[in-house]
């Protein structure tokens, strides 16, 4: 036993004492005071375990005595037992994560819903974890392996809602050999092999000051060293900061040169920047950027433009992965494969990079942007998601809503610090109808990586999903506002929530830019939108397109999912004389209950 490990040997009376006490100081935290079923999960928990009956505590207990559930409860088209679960650990854990001081802790194991207790290591115990391990003993707490840094690939305009779920790509196959890679193969840092990079490398230079104050050159470096730490979020290329122009060996080493100039610092940070072939001299990007300096905060301003420059160059169809003929072989040219597949969704082209990640699944576990891309691809493999059409795939490359879940999440508990592995879980979760978790995933995704635009683009979808239209504009327009080339999917969050807020100048701007989306379900949106702000002739022109189908939002609602979203869209069809059905059952059981309905098994 290591010194000052707290021993599991409390009596069954002490036990009891015990976990009142845990229950008790959990339910008066803070957390736990603003969390109404949080609390009366817990109780209700505590409560069967104290009287002796925590082994009889199953799913329809808790569905049929707490949660009001009739007797023909359902989990498998009911998942709201899970979710509570789910939220309820989330919030144990984080409870223990700001009070590390407590000699025990009551956890809930999953598969179980029985309270036990945890005895927590002291602070030197753990530090002679980390400082002396024994050659022959496994260690229990290790840092992760540096993510390897990879290069985006092409996001070109993607038909259909696919896009939504971007980020990465990925394939749809051998689930169960790569799913058991990432849960059970994780060895200590110690013992992990270096990881050979399949992305470019890019020398970023101190940025040469051109306005007429001197003082002003200090400012070189900071630029240089933010926009590195903002490429350096992305992982989809080796960064170098060069501590000047002449290390002409340096840039032997790399395969692009990214330089630039400040032209003016006051009001405004003024930016030029160029980004060349390090082997060719070739000029691949010329482009100036500005942003306005608020209050005197230069350096808020700074990380402001700094966002916008790694955004159009490093994110997602951003500049590096358009540039032709420079992809390598491996994990990378699996990933341009997969963005091929995105752009029109082509059954053919999924299985072009389906067989292209094959031999290099192995190596997938030491790379989150890869790993993150090939479950994109296992999203859109899940029969009766509304992102592709997966008939035409062999059904070995069918993926269950299950599998693609459990892969996502434990991705995100190997790669806690990657944005995209948390963009890829919140997509899932916004898939599968829960909304709640989708966001908060997706935000946290957010804080990981304010400079990436798919992150914002899928957090837009999940408000939307959830009815919130504010918050969806938002997220929508920050995204806009970042990518180099904004798609034409990310206008229609900003075009739902001008119909929903009866903004028609919103709406007029919104829908010229969502009439570029290669998507049947289009024209009932742009007709929505003609209605809206009376364009008469636009009305007619898309009715007769449009005709008479049996449910117009049938392509739409697996994405508009709220009554809010969809009454704004029922409201403005109907007015001019097309007629919406009430919502039917989706083929999505969890995304059924989320929307309230009552749907056979």
């Amino acid at each position: 036993m290591l010194p000052d490990e707290p021993r599991d040997d409390l009596k069954d009376g002490q036990k009891a004492t015990r976990v009142r006490q845990e229950v008790t100081a959990l339910l008066e935290s803070p957390s736990f005071a603003r969390s109404k079923a949080n609390r009366a999960l817990l109780n209700y928990l505590a409560e069967e375990y104290l009287a002796g009956r925590g082994e009889a505590i199953t799913e329809y207990a808790i569905a049929q005595d707490l949660l009001g559930r009739d007797d023909d409860f359902d989990p498998t088209t009911d998942p709201i037992v899970r979710v509570r679960m789910r939220r309820l650990r989330e919030g144990i854990a984080a409870y223990y994560d700001e009070h590390p001081d407590r000699d025990m802790r009551l956890e809930i194991p999953r598969g179980s819903y029985v309270p036990g207790l945890v005895p927590v290591l002291s602070l030197s115990a753990r530090a002679t974890m980390h400082t002396t391990p024994d050659a022959g003993a496994s260690v229990t707490e290790y840092a992760s392996p540096k993510p390897a840094p990879v290069r985006a690939a092409t996001v070109r305009r993607s038909r259909g809602f696919g896009v939504i779920v971007l980020l990465g790509l990925a394939l749809a196959s051998c689930l169960f050999l790569y799913g058991a890679q990432v849960s059970d193969v994780s060895p200590p840092l110690e013992s992990a092999q270096p990881v050979v990079s399949a992305y470019p490398r890019i020398a970023i230079l101190p940025f040469a000051n051109f306005t007429e104050d001197q003082t002003h050159d200090e400012y070189g470096k900071s630029v240089q060293h933010q926009i590195a730490g903002d490429f350096g979020r992305f992982g989809r290329a080796e960064v170098d900061v060069l501590s000047s122009v002449a290390d002409k060996s340096a840039l032997t080493k790399v395969d692009y040169v990214l330089s630039g100039s400040i032209l003016s610092v006051g009001r405004e940070i003024d930016l030029t920047v160029e980004l060349t072939d390090a082997q060719s001299g070739e000029v691949l990007l010329q482009r100036r950027f500005v942003q306005s300096v608020e209050q005197g905060d230069f350096y808020a301003a700074l990380r402001a433009v700094s966002q916008q420059v790694s955004g159009t160059l490093t994110a997602q169809g951003g500049v590096l992965s358009g540039i032709d003929g420079v992809a390598p072989s491996g994990r990378f040219h699996c990933v341009v494969l997969t963005d091929d597949f995105l752009d029109g969704l082509s059954p053919e082209r999924f299985q072009v990079a389906h067989t292209c990640f094959q031999p290099l699944l192995v190596d997938l576990q030491e790379d989150p942007i890869a790993a993150a891309s090939y479950g994109t691809l296992m999203l859109h493999a899940v029969p009766g998601f509304p992102f592709m059409d997966v008939a035409a795939l062999p059904e070995e490359m069918y993926v269950t809503a299950e599998e693609v879940t459990r892969y996502a999440e434990r991705l995100a508990d190997r790669y806690p610090n990657s944005d995209v592995v948390f963009t890829l879980l919140g997509a899932v979760h916004n898939a599968t109808g829960d909304t709640d978790r989708a966001i908060h995933e997706l935000r946290h995704a957010v804080d990981l990586n304010p400079a990436n635009p798919t992150s914002y683009g899928v957090l837009a979808y999940a408000y939307m999903a959830a009815d919130l239209y504010e918050e969806a504009r938002d997220a929508a327009l920050e995204a806009i506002r970042i990518s180099a080339a904004p798609q034409p999917y990310l206008y229609l969050p900003v075009l739902m929530s001008g119909l929903v807020h009866r903004n028609a100048r919103l709406v007029d701007m919104a829908r010229q830019h969502y009439a570029m989306q290669q998507e049947p379900s289009r024209d009932v949106v742009l007709l929505a939108a003609a209605a809206m702000i009376g364009d008469t002739a636009e009305v007619a022109r898309l009715k007769a397109m449009i005709g008479t189908p049996e449910d117009p939002l049938a392509g739409l609602r697996g994405f508009v999912r709220g009554e809010i979203g969809q009454g704004a869209l029922e409201r403005y069809l109907e007015a001019v004389g097309v007629n919406v059905p009430d919502a039917p059952c989706l083929s999505s059981a969890s995304g059924n209950v989320n929307r309230e309905l009552v749907c056979p098994p």
